[in-house]
C-alpha cells in the first residue's frame, strides 16, 4: 500500500536521521514529505525505527497515513518533487 510520511522535527540531528531513514526507503516530495509503498510489516517495522530515533524528542511529530490505490489516483499535485544532489564525473 503506498504511504505519506511527513514529520516536523526541531532537533536537526534527530531530524537528520529520520530524513536518512525515508531517504532510503522512500521517495522525497517536499523537505519533510515522503511517499512510498509498503507492506503492513514493512510499515510497523519503519514507526517503530522513527520512534526510536525520536523518543527523546521534545518536539517532534511523525505523521504516517496509507492511501487506497483509489485514493491515489485522485492526489493531485503541481510542481516538482524535489530531486536529491546528484553528482556528474566526466572522464
Amino acid at each position: 500500500m503506498k504511504y505519506i510520511i511527513c514529520y516536523d522535527i526541531a532537533e536537526q540531528k534527530l531530524r537528520t536521521k529520520v530524513a536518512k531513514l525515508l531517504e532510503a526507503k522512500a521517495h522525497r516530495q517536499q523537505y519533510s514529505v515522503f511517499v512510498g509503498d509498503f507492506s503492513e510489516k514493512e510499515i510497523r517495522r519503519l514507526r517503530a525505527e522513527m520512534l526510536l530515533i525520536t523518543e527523546d524528542s521534545e518536539h517532534s511529530l511523525l505523521f504516517v497515513a496509507p492511501v487506497c490505490s483509489f485514493c491515489a489516483s485522485k492526489i493531485w499535485s503541481v510542481g516538482e518533487p524535489l530531486e536529491e544532489e546528484c553528482c556528474c564525473i566526466i572522464a
